[in-house]
């Protein structure tokens, strides 16, 4: 049996859940001083080091976007660079301490938020919304 008016209309809903959550994360970000940009880009350095072109992929952004990025965090103290090892060309971007303690500020702020949003919802649906929200963010991934 064929689901394609289905689908589009899940995936219509993930959309427009994806903007609600945009939008607390934008919130956030600048309660805490950051553009979203640079919250996305800090969430995804921590944990571990990632190059300027993996950034870039992973922000769906050319590699100059995520200089200037990269530039603004390194001059706040959040992020520091390294050479690769393996290949001085590749610069490794990975966060300062203070980049780790505003990670963690910003996913405790953006958890509560939303946490404090769902507590409106039947608890009873809780188990069910956390399996499959963990089974569509790994189907989209994949």
């Amino acid at each position: 049996m064929s689901r394609p008016a289905g689908d589009r209309e899940v995936a219509g809903a993930l959309l427009e859940l994806a903007c609600v959550i945009e939008g607390i994360r934008g919130v956030v970000s600048r309660e805490l001083g950051l553009t979203p940009q640079q919250a996305q880009l800090l969430t995804l350095v921590d944990p571990g080091e990632l190059t300027h072109g993996e950034l870039a992929h992973r922000l769906n952004c050319d590699k100059t976007n995520v200089t200037g990025l990269v530039d603004r965090l390194e001059r706040r103290g959040l992020v520091r660079r390294r050479p690769d090892p393996d290949d001085r060309r590749v610069t490794r971007v990975s966060l300062d301490d203070q980049g780790v303690e505003l990670v963690a500020r910003f996913r405790t702020a953006v958890t509560a938020a939303i946490a404090g949003r769902l507590t409106s919802g039947p608890s009873a649906r809780h188990d069910e919304l956390l399996a499959l929200a963990r089974a569509t963010t790994g189907a989209l991934r994949a």
